[in-house]
């Protein structure tokens, strides 16, 4: 799991875990999950992939809740992993991908076509490209992504620039920006 002693810094969009001891789960849950889904669509899930993986986060969250000190930022790095965690299952060779419920799908998540366009756009991205900007979209600071994406700083904003670069040009063509 993640050591929450890593995650010490306050939540820089001053969402839950801004230095508050504890923190209500189920206000967090109502407030965070489009959120974290919204985030995990930008690494590149679909929809429900994205909503399964914000899901099985506040499910691992639950249990430790109390531990956590900035649960925004701890939610975030959990459910990126077992997105990619999923994604790799789905890779395997010889394998069916596991029928995912319909259950977990935040209804209040909808996108206008200009997001849509965004989405697309993040998700054709190199990895790490898209993952610094999922990061900087939800207001984190380079400071804040190198530590979490375990990089250099230096790394963060040359992957930050050439994705902005490529955005940029895609979004443009497309009419988007």
């Amino acid at each position: 799991m993640i050591d929450d002693a890593a995650v010490r810094e306050a939540d820089p969009a001053g969402r839950a875990g801004s230095g508050r001891a504890r923190h209500d789960f189920p206000e967090t849950y109502r407030r965070e999950l489009p959120l974290l889904t919204r985030f995990i669509m930008k690494h590149g899930a679909s929809p429900q992939e994205a909503a399964d993986a914000a899901h099985e986060a506040f499910a691992t969250a639950y249990p430790q809740w109390s531990t956590i000190q900035y649960p925004a930022r701890w939610l975030r790095t959990v459910a990126v992993r077992v997105y990619f965690r999923a994604r790799l299952r789905e890779d395997l060779p010889g394998e069916l991908p596991a029928a995912r419920a319909e259950s977990h799908v935040p209804t209040n998540i909808q996108l206008s076509d200009q997001e849509r366009e965004v989405y697309t756009a993040l998700a054709e991205l190199p990895a790490r490209q898209r993952q610094v900007m999922a990061w900087f979209y939800d207001g984190y600071t380079i400071t804040e992504i190198a530590d979490v994406l375990e990089i250099t700083k230096e790394s963060v904003r040359q992957n930050l620039c050439r994705a902005r670069a490529t955005l940029k040009a895609r979004l443009s063509q497309q009419g988007g920006a």
